[in-house]
């Protein structure tokens, strides 16, 4: 019986927390934790029912034994009165047996209370443990793959060399840079288009108009002036 609950420590030491420290998968371990946690807590109702029938049976025999008890009683009384002295000795020895076979049963009875309340205490822990794991089954597994993710990220940046990143960086600039001189070469064809010749006809009539608006403009206030 000893040995069934100590696979219970066994879980949360030595073999669980190594898996949990080398982070291999932590929702299979927690699991894992969970399965071997019912697993054990079933072996040991299995154990307490046993012992309860047991505990059953012992009552059923001694009920027997205590009827047999007065029924040797009365048979030795009844030897007396008969005057079968033979007889009633033969009934006092088996009364006697019945007696220490009582006593046995009691001592038995005694044993197997004290395993019941050890194993009821037992399966207790159990069910504690087996509601603390699985109400903390999703934030282990969170903080675990957190962990795990974290600890994969400062590998990375620690294997990593800072000089060769700035390297690899200024040489994706310039490609982004080419790519770019590139995109605006495509468009050129090195001969004026119809609409741009239209546009600068016309910035260029506009112009010719403000100059000569301008020009009379100045026309005006000169000959202002000389009168």
């Amino acid at each position: 019986m000893m040995q069934m609950f100590k696979r219970i420590a066994d879980i949360f030491n030595s073999h669980v927390n190594s898996a949990l420290d080398k982070l291999e998968d932590p929702e299979k371990m927690i699991n894992l934790m969970i399965t071997e946690l019912e697993e054990t807590q079933s072996k040991a109702r299995s154990s307490m029912a046993a012992r309860k029938a047991e505990q059953a049976s012992l009552e059923r025999e001694k009920a027997e034994l205590e009827k047999a008890l007065l029924r040797w009683d009365d048979r030795a009384k009844l030897a007396i009165t008969n005057g079968r002295e033979d007889l009633a000795r033969e009934a006092l020895i088996e009364k006697n047996n019945t007696k220490a076979r009582i006593k046995r049963i009691e001592e038995l009875e005694t044993n197997l209370q004290t395993i019941l309340a050890s194993q009821s205490s037992q399966l207790t822990q159990i069910a504690d443990k087996l509601k603390e794991v699985k109400d903390k089954q999703q934030i282990l597994v969170q903080r675990a793959r957190s962990a795990k993710e974290k600890k994969q990220v400062a590998e990375t940046l620690k294997s990593s060399d800072s000089t060769d990143l700035a390297r690899k960086f200024s040489e994706l600039e310039s490609k982004i840079e080419r790519m770019e001189a590139d995109a605006e070469m495509a468009g050129y064809h090195g001969t004026t288009s119809a609409a741009d010749e239209f546009s600068i006809m016309e910035n260029e009539h506009e112009i010719d108009a403000e100059m000569e608006v301008l020009k009379a403009s100045m026309s005006k206030k000169k000959e202002m002036e000389q009168q």
